[in-house]
C-alpha cells in the first residue's frame, strides 16, 4: 500500500532527508512539454511535471501515476528511457523558503509521435511546449530543466511512439 505523508511528516523529511522523484519529459515534434511551476521549489520557473515516489510505491507505478495525475494522461511506464541519476538542490522548499529541498532524480523520457491532449493540474499556472533549440538562453526556463533538455538532444533516437502503441 502506497502511503502519503502528513504535513508534518512531509515538513519533517523535507528537513532530514533527500526526497526521490520522477520528473517526466516527453517530447513532441521536436518540442518539450514543461509547466509554469505555481508553487515551490522552482516557483514561476518552466520545469518538466514530475513528482516524488511514495513509500511502498514502484517507480513504474509512480510514472503511471504522475503522468495520470498531472497531465491527465494514460502512458506505460516501460515505454520511457531512463535518463540516469541525478541530484537537485534548492534553497527553499514547498512549505518553507528558508528550508532546502534535496531531490534525488531520477527523470525519464519518451518522444511520441502524435500530441497528446494533456490537463493541467494545481501545482501548474500553465502547460506550454517549447521548441527544444530554442530552450539554451530562456531564462524562464530552470536551468535542471535546461539540463534535461541538453541530455535530450544528443541522446534523442529517431524512432518515436504513437499514443495508440503506449495504451496497449
Amino acid at each position: 500500500m502506497n502511503k502519503q505523508l502528513s504535513r508534518q511528516g512531509f515538513t519533517f523529511l523535507i528537513e532530514n532527508a533527500p526526497l526521490v522523484s520522477i520528473d517526466i519529459c516527453i517530447v513532441y515534434a521536436g518540442k518539450i512539454l514543461l509547466g509554469k511551476r505555481a508553487n515551490a521549489p522552482a516557483r514561476n520557473y518552466y520545469f518538466t511535471p514530475g513528482g516524488r515516489i511514495y513509500k511502498n510505491e514502484a517507480w513504474q507505478n509512480a510514472i503511471e501515476r504522475i503522468t495520470a495525475v498531472e497531465l491527465g494522461l494514460d502512458l506505460k511506464a516501460n515505454q520511457f528511457k531512463l535518463m540516469g541519476v541525478w541530484d537537485h538542490f534548492y534553497e527553499d522548499s514547498v512549505f518553507n523558503e528558508k528550508k532546502s529541498t534535496h531531490y534525488v532524480n531520477l527523470p525519464h523520457f519518451v518522444e511520441l509521435n502524435e500530441e497528446p491532449h494533456f490537463m493541467a493540474d494545481e501545482q501548474h499556472e500553465s502547460l506550454s511546449w517549447f521548441n527544444l533549440h530554442d530552450c539554451e538562453h530562456n531564462s524562464l526556463i530552470h536551468p535542471y530543466t535546461q539540463n534535461y533538455i541538453y541530455w535530450i538532444i544528443k541522446q534523442r533516437s529517431p524512432c518515436s511512439i504513437a499514443l495508440s502503441q503506449l495504451r496497449s
